[in-house]
């Protein structure tokens, strides 16, 4: 229970976070705020860092280290396809990639993860979650637009959840080899380099000069709260599958989305809609694991 709960508030911090992203990135643009996001991350955790936390405690294979960079990967396809498609739309095909990309990653163990085959109950949750993202898209207000970029934005979009599985999953397998706060400082560190190499690539663009003048200082925090969400996730992602992590985050993503906008005076019938069809399936899936779960309670991994 615990591990649902860490997994829980992780979605919460990854709504705050992105609403703060979205700010960083709407002042200074998609190549700089990358950079901007890994160093304020980079920055929180040096304290920790130099008291010992981050110290090594076992050798990993190196591609256990490109979490970060992937993680890259995260914010570049959602930003070009939010630009797109706006939030809302862009937030289903994330959730539909992640689903699918989980139970490709329990199925079959990959990047270090625990198999948990793929059964009919499982493959029922997802068709419930499915519904709810056929009813946050129905139901919202958010409208396709952009011509032939549609198809590229859709596409980014639904591999935008791909990507956050596979950097999640690597982390998870690095904090198992080599320690939890290790993996955290290193994802910031491999992030840190690989953003500012994009941003080297793109002749350094930026929409304004740093630091950008009449600017609250929250929207540099989402980095901070990055952090913090990493850690989480390290703590959580290796106790639970997959498609375990993806809907119980997606849980808190919607729920504290909800509050979100309706203290902001907004209110979307289908996200509300669309959340409690995905909390259904999520309960599915909790029952579907129950039932491979050996005497002890504990996932079968093979």
């Amino acid at each position: 229970m615990q591990y649902t709960l860490i997994a829980g508030f992780y979605g919460i911090l990854i709504t705050l976070m992105n609403a703060i992203n979205a700010s960083l990135t709407a002042v200074y643009g998609g190549w700089f705020s990358p950079t901007i996001i890994h160093l304020a991350g980079l920055i929180t955790l040096l304290p920790a860092a130099l008291c010992g936390w981050s110290r090594r405690k076992g050798r990993a294979p190196w591609y256990q280290y490109l979490g970060g960079v992937v993680g890259i990967l995260t914010v570049i396809c959602s930003n070009l396809s939010i630009n797109v498609l706006g939030v809302t739309l862009n937030l289903v095909l994330m959730l539909l990639g992640q689903m699918t990309c989980s139970a490709i990653v329990d199925h079959f163990g990959l990047f270090g993860a625990a198999k948990h085959p793929f059964r009919m109950g499982k493959a029922l949750a997802i068709l419930v979650m499915t519904i709810g993202c056929a009813l946050m898209l129905l139901l919202s207000d958010g409208k396709l637009s952009g011509g032939s970029d549609m198809f590229l934005a859709v596409l980014l979009g639904f591999l935008s959840g791909y990507t956050i599985v596979i950097a999640r999953t690597i982390n998870a397998s690095l904090s198992e080899t080599a320690g939890i706060g290790h993996s955290t400082l290193m994802n910031y560190v491999t992030g840190l380099t690989g953003s500012v190499l994009l941003f080297a690539l793109s002749g350094f663009q930026m929409s304004t000069f740093f630091p950008a003048a009449g600017q609250p200082f929250t929207i540099y925090l989402g980095g901070v709260l990055g952090a913090l969400g990493i850690f989480l996730c390290n703590v959580a992602t290796p106790r639970l599958s997959a498609l375990q992590m993806t809907i119980i985050t997606f849980v808190g993503e919607i729920f504290s989305g909800v509050v979100i906008d309706a203290l902001a005076g907004r209110f979307s019938l289908g996200t509300v809609l669309g959340g409690i069809a995905v909390a259904i399936g999520m309960l599915l899936n909790m029952r579907a694991d129950a039932k491979e779960a050996d005497p002890h309670g504990l996932p079968h991994q093979s």
